[in-house]
């Protein structure tokens, strides 16, 4: 698989050639080690420090979509006027490139499960009418009653929806999102 770089935008983002998928979730939930499991190579920076992906990164995969990646939401040592741009910068994003997303994926640790704010954006994609599948991430990491407990509460706000379990360590669920991807 192919993967560049385009860069990262804080608005005027690349023209809309190419449909686009975007990454959520918390900081600290893997979006960036989910990226680079997906690309099969380390193109997304890792970072132990929630809250590290300050812009909306760019990827194009194999000259057909975009991946984007998105600063999280929760927890970040950032400042309340830098968290306050990042919101309008979200919001920018998402009413520019409505109609360019394909696809949204949701990640939702598999440890900790949803959050309030994992539930309000999931409203939001369906008062948007965005596609979007919850990704359960660093399921390595849970136990089977984590994972189990994990999955019925999400289940309760996304009923039989697309959910993917995965773990960018052991490489779980790459198919499954590559064929949501290319689909």
């Amino acid at each position: 698989m192919k993967v560049k770089f385009l860069g990262s935008y804080t608005r005027d983002f690349p023209p809309p050639d190419y449909p686009e998928v975007v990454f959520v979730g918390r900081s600290n939930v893997g979006k960036s080690s989910l990226i680079n499991m997906i690309a099969g190579s380390n193109v997304a920076r890792v970072s132990k420090e929630p809250g590290r992906t300050r812009k909306v990164n760019y990827f194009l995969l194999d000259n057909k979509v975009y991946l984007v990646d998105v600063p999280g939401y929760g927890y970040a040592k950032v400042s309340k006027k830098e968290r306050e741009e990042w919101k309008e910068m979200m919001e920018n994003y998402f009413q520019e490139r409505k109609e360019n997303i394909k696809m949204a994926f949701l990640l939702i640790d598999s440890v900790v499960g949803p959050q309030p704010l994992d539930e309000q954006m999931v409203e939001w994609f369906e008062y948007y009418g965005i596609p979007f599948t919850i990704v359960l991430t660093k399921s390595d990491k849970a136990s089977q009653k984590e994972l189990s407990e994990t999955l019925k509460k999400v289940k309760k706000f996304v009923g039989e929806g697309a959910i993917v379990i995965s773990s960018a360590k052991e490489k779980k669920g790459k198919k499954e999102i590559l064929a949501r991807i290319f689909d």
